[in-house]
């Protein structure tokens, strides 16, 4: 009997090695970071507040990196972290300007015209094999307080 305990054994293990290279765990799940970006069009003003605000779940007990970039002609890194630790040096134009949150939404303060654009998350975790991407607009109008803003202009 011992050669069929071990054949059984065998391919038990053969399975789960398959179902861990094709992203399943025992349990038949995914092993992928599930992303929902509730607002894809952020508008904000300049010196205001923009809350980028994203929601993972995972099966992984892991903490996630967390990677957010501004599109241009070359992407520019805004700020890349291990759960809400910032990992590497920011940018001078990010310095004491964001917070990231657990679940992984950026809070970007005192907003600058060139904050203006498309801002790209990815959550990744060792554990899944597929990570979370996402994509968020954030448009910047003129001035708190701005007259053109509240609808107070000369010729009125």
């Amino acid at each position: 009997m011992q050669p069929e305990k071990d054949a059984s054994s065998k391919a038990k293990t053969i399975y789960q090695i398959l179902l861990l290279c094709f992203g399943f765990n025992n349990s038949g799940d995914v092993l992928a970071v599930n992303m929902t970006i509730p607002n894809t069009l952020i508008r904000g003003v300049v010196g205001g507040e923009a809350l980028l605000s994203v929601r993972y779940s995972s099966l992984s007990l892991d903490v996630p990196v967390i990677k957010w970039q501004l599109k241009r002609e070359k992407s520019v890194t805004v700020v890349q972290t291990i759960g809400t630790v910032i990992i590497g040096t920011l940018r001078s134009e990010y310095q004491d300007r964001i917070l990231i949150f657990e679940n992984g939404t950026l809070l970007l303060h005192n907003l600058r015209p060139s904050d203006d654009g498309t801002y790209d998350v990815e959550i990744s975790i060792t554990d899944d094999v597929f990570t979370g991407e996402g994509s968020i607009t954030l448009t910047v109008d003129g001035h708190k307080g701005d007259p053109w803003q509240l609808g107070i202009h000369q010729g009125q």
